[in-house]
């Protein structure tokens, strides 16, 4: 014991004298370099040794000097005086965590009571991941007087079977969120590491893993790819955001964080994607955490930055997600079109039921796109309207990717409630079949909490057109409408390349529903043939509603 103590403080001495002759570090983890080491980053040439947050009157520091790899000393200095006013030791070396490529660290909560170090160790040589979780306020580990009870000890140590990174803690230190890297298969270990990921919570208290990983509510099905780029977290240690490079796919995204709820949601940056420097990317929260700027260039290594984008993060609940980006742009100042997203209702099972809104607000003349309200019919889901990859300034497109989710995921023409939408609006509803046939209108007009929404955004929004996506069973697409519809849906198949066909509406469908309830606007429907889409269609439809966008906004 006595040994460990003069080690002790011989390494705090050397440790202290350093930091006296560099100076008091910025309030962030810092290191002269990043490595990929199979499942995380580590640090290199010195790595990073230092963490604080906002507000807190501390900076932690490892140290580990004379003794590299024996035992690690985390300190705690006043940022005032620059006093070292507590201490503790961990055998081996541990480092604060390095959370993306831009040198951002984590590890601290916000309240400042919790502190988590990694210890890393080769991805080719380990199957595990070490992490350490110390309360900062414990401090002595024996009772300072006979017959105290003994205090618990300040550091626990927790081991993770497979490739395990740090990504963001919750503000008082109950949760840990880790991005867990997946095994790659064998054609992807030929070629290098695996970027597939899940987000995983760990429970500090007991040192485990909450069942199943986080998912994102926007996009529960799609998986997370990719190298952090950079990391800004919220002043209250709320939220969290990073930007990926999005892997393979090659899309930059946003995970937006909720470290209290445990909600996710992601934020794709499509047009980031053609952009060379992604590396040189740097978040910043601004305007008191309710907007998230994209910044070129490093202010942390000291060179000009100016802002490429900005997203309008405001507040992200567990009920009501939203985030708005702006378009890319070579200025300095913010460019009035956006891409808002948003959680605006939920299906008759419960599933999140999303509103994408792409342009520019200012544009009177609205475009509304549902892409799917037959469950099987859902090929149109994945339609963006964007022009050279951005939304398109001269044009206000909202987009429901998936009015019918519950039949999505059973693969269903129906609802959960085996209702089909589209013959449960007022406009000539009348009793169709019941529960089981494909065409059931359900017990009355709008019974379905999917159509009472869909009729909520119609009112809300007052589009001058609206495009429903379906897909039939014949081979060929085709363009159809009736009533003061026809001249839209026209000029829509003109410009997709489509066939048009004047067909009269059966009773109780959204767009006779619509055509009835607000005669100036057009409502129509696009018919695509059975299977995927080609990404050749897909990118000719995404061309379409864009100009189509623009005319209506224009007309």
């Amino acid at each position: 014991m006595q040994n460990v103590a003069k080690t002790t403080r011989r390494i705090l001495l050397g440790g202290l004298l350093t930091l006296a002759l560099n100076g008091i570090a910025a309030p962030q983890t810092h290191g002269k370099g990043l490595i990929w080491n199979g499942y995380g980053l580590a640090w290199i040439d010195g790595g990073a040794g230092e963490v604080t947050v906002a507000n807190s009157p501390y900076r932690y520091t490892a140290l580990s000097p004379g003794a590299p790899g024996k035992v690690t000393v985390v300190a705690r200095t006043d940022r005032s005086g620059g006093k070292v006013s507590r201490w503790w030791y961990l055998p081996g070396s541990w480092l604060f965590p390095a959370v993306a490529y831009d040198g951002t660290g984590g590890g601290l909560s916000a309240d400042g009571g919790t502190l988590v170090l990694h210890r890393f160790a080769d991805a080719h040589s380990s199957h595990s991941t070490r992490f350490a979780v110390l309360d900062t306020a414990v401090h002595l580990r024996h009772p300072s007087r006979p017959g105290q009870d003994r205090p618990p000890h300040a550091v626990s140590r927790i081991s993770l079977p497979g490739g395990f990174a740090f990504d963001s803690i919750s503000p008082h230190g109950s949760t840990v969120y880790l991005r867990h890297y997946l095994p790659a298969g064998r054609k992807r270990r030929a070629g290098g590491p695996s970027l597939r990921f899940e987000i995983r919570a760990l429970d500090t208290a007991d040192g485990r893993l909450r069942a199943g990983p986080i998912v994102n509510s926007n996009a529960p099905g799609e998986p997370l790819r990719g190298l952090p780029i950079s990391q800004a977290s919220s002043a209250d240690g709320r939220h969290a955001y990073t930007l990926f490079d999005g892997g393979d796919e090659k899309v930059p995204f946003v995970e937006a964080l909720d470290t209290i709820s445990g909600e996710a949601f992601r934020i794709d940056l499509p047009g980031l994607g053609p952009r060379h420097r992604l590396f040189m990317l740097q978040l910043r929260l601004e305007a008191r955490g309710r907007r998230l700027a994209v910044l070129d260039g490093s202010s942390r290594q000291g060179r000009p930055t100016h802002r490429v984008m900005s997203l309008d993060v405001g507040r992200i609940e567990a009920d009501q997600p939203t985030a708005t980006a702006s378009a890319p742009s070579t200025a300095t100042s913010d460019v009035a079109a956006s891409l808002r997203v948003s959680v605006v209702g939920r299906s008759a099972e419960g599933r999140p039921i999303m509103l994408r809104q792409l342009g520019d607000t200012a544009i009177a003349g609205r475009l509304l796109v549902f892409g799917c309200i037959h469950g099987d019919e859902c090929a149109a889901r994945g339609l963006e309207p964007l022009h050279n990859g951005c939304p398109d300034s001269a044009a206000d497109v909202f987009v429901v990717p998936d009015l019918n989710p519950d039949g999505f995921a059973a693969g269903t023409r129906v609802n959960g409630r085996g209702v089909d939408l589209n013959r449960n609006f007022p406009a000539g509803w009348r009793p169709i079949g019941r529960r089981g046939n494909p065409q059931y209108s359900g017990p009355q007009p709008f019974s379905e909490p999917e159509t009472r929404l869909a009729a909520r955004l119609v009112r809300r929004l007052r589009p001058g057109a609206t495009v429903w996506f379906h897909q039939d069973y014949a081979r060929r697409p085709l363009v159809r409408a009736w009533g003061g519809s026809r001249p839209a849906a026209r000029r829509f198949a003109q410009l997709a390349g489509l066939p048009y066909r004047a067909i009269p509406w059966p009773a109780g469908t959204a767009p006779n529903w619509q055509n009835h309830r607000f005669p100036g606007s057009a409502s129509f429907v696009v018919e695509l043939p059975r299977g995927d889409l080609a990404a050749s269609e897909e990118a000719r439809l995404d061309r379409a509603l864009d100009v189509f966008g623009r005319e209506v906004g224009e007309d």
